[in-house]
C-alpha cells in the first residue's frame, strides 16, 4: 500500500528520469495521485512516462486549440492551460492521449464532454480523491523506480562530500 504522496513523489521523479520538465513531471504527479485516489486505472500515467519527449506541435484559433503531435505529458497541461484561457474546445489527433488529459482536467477540477477527440468543458461534478493508502500494480511500479533511478548520482566520495547520500559522517 502507498499513500498518495508516495505515488505523486514517485511518478514526479519518474517523469524526471525520462526527460520530462520540471513542471511536467510535477503535473504527472499530481495527476498520478488524483488517479489513485479516485480508483482510476494509473496505466495512462505509465504509458505516458515510456512516450519519448518528442516537440509538441498545437495550433491556437480564436477558441479553440488543435494539438497535432506531442507526448500526453506535455499536452494534458497545455489544454488545461487554454481552458483556463477561454478557449472551449480542444481537438486532440491522437486519440491514445485522451485518458491522460482527461486525467489532467479532472485533477485541475475542470469537468469535460468528449466526442471522439474533440473535449469541451461541462457543467458536470469532478470526483475528488479520497485521502487513503492505494495499491500500485506492481508492474506500474517497477517501471516508475526505473525511470526514477536515473535520476539518481553514482556512489563515489565526492558526490557524498557534495551531500548525495548520507554523506561521510553517518551517525545512525
Amino acid at each position: 500500500m502507498k499513500s498518495l504522496n508516495e505515488v505523486a513523489g514517485m511518478v514526479q521523479k519518474a517523469a524526471r528520469g525520462a526527460g520530462f520538465p520540471v513542471g511536467q513531471a510535477e503535473d504527472l504527479g499530481r495527476i498520478a495521485a488524483f488517479l489513485a485516489g479516485t480508483g482510476g486505472s494509473i496505466a495512462p500515467v505509465t504509458a505516458a512516462l515510456q512516450e519519448p519527449v518528442s516537440a509538441v506541435d498545437v495550433r491556437w484559433q480564436d477558441d479553440r486549440i488543435e494539438v497535432a503531435q506531442g507526448p500526453a505529458i506535455l499536452i494534458g497541461p497545455i489544454v488545461r492551460d487554454a481552458f483556463a484561457m477561454g478557449c472551449t474546445t480542444a481537438v486532440l489527433a491522437d486519440t491514445a492521449h485522451a485518458p491522460l488529459v482527461s486525467a489532467c482536467l479532472a485533477q485541475s477540477g475542470i469537468a469535460q464532454k468528449w466526442d471522439g477527440c474533440t473535449v469541451t468543458p461541462s457543467d458536470t461534478t469532478v470526483l475528488k480523491p479520497a485521502c487513503k493508502a492505494v495499491t500500485i500494480p506492481t508492474d506500474d511500479w517497477q517501471i516508475w523506480q526505473g525511470l526514477a533511478a536515473k535520476t539518481y548520482v553514482p556512489e563515489t566520495a565526492s558526490s557524498r562530500l557534495a551531500g548525495a547520500g548520507a554523506g561521510l559522517t553517518d551517525n545512525d
